[in-house]
Parts: C-alpha cells; structure tokens; sequence
C-alpha cells in the first residue's frame, strides 16, 4: 500500500496516473472518483473525436478505479457526465447504461465549453458508497 493510498486516496494500476492528483479518495464509507476521461495507461487519449469510444475508455477507468478500492458499479450512488456537445449524450448515455446494466443510480449530465483538452469529448465523475453487509 501506498502513503496516499493509507491516506485514503485511490491510485490504481493500469491507469494513467496523473502526478498532481489522485483518481479517489475516501471519506468515511464514501468514495469520490475524479473526473475520468479516455486516457490509456500511457496517457494516451483513446478515440479522439469519437464520443462513444471515449466513453467507453472512461467507463474502463471507473472500472479499476472502483476495483482498485474494493467496490464494483453497484456500489455507485452518483453519476456525473460533462460532455462539450450535447450531440453526443444518446451515444454516451448508451454506453453509461451498458456499464451499470440493471443498476441505474442518479445522473446529472452537463454540457460545458471545454475539458482537458480539445479533442476531449466528455468526463464522468462518481461517488460511490461501501455497503457493509
């Protein structure tokens, strides 16, 4: 385990790991997941100007994000999706429905001017909770 990760902060493998943040944190029981974007390992932007590619990329970070701390999508409880064209939200939305299958947790989409970079299509962010059973 990693300082930051006894911390509380979630860094996994197989993702790129930005150096001036990590990809989760722990508050209590609650995890908040950063905005992913369809970054590989190396940092490479996967899929520019597809938005569906993108999504899918994004949705395979949040899924080692999730794994890396424990949880799966069920345990998600907040959705949100910024995308720079509203055009793109039915391909996007498909893509978010195929991720979390039955599981349909609140979702807030918002289109903005800009994310972190110009052939950026979208950003999911989630806040996830650890159920104990």
């Amino acid at each position: 385990m990693r300082d930051h990760e006894a911390q509380g902060a979630i860094r996994p493998d197989g993702i790129y790991a930005p150096a001036t943040y990590d990809h989760a944190m722990w508050a209590g029981e609650t995890l908040y997941v950063a905005g992913q974007v369809a970054r590989d390992a190396a940092g490479e932007l996967v899929a520019p100007g597809d938005a569906a590619g993108q999504a899918r990329q994004v949705y395979a970070n949040l899924a080692r994000v999730l794994e890396a701390a424990g949880l799966s999508p069920e345990d998600v409880v907040k959705v949100t999706t910024y995308l720079v064209d509203g055009a793109d939200g039915a391909v996007v939305t498909a893509e978010r429905l195929r991720y979390f299958g039955d599981h349909r947790p609140p979702h807030t989409g918002l289109v903005v001017a800009a994310l972190g970079g110009p052939e950026v299509r979208l950003e999911v962010e989630v806040v996830a909770y650890r159920r104990h059973t």
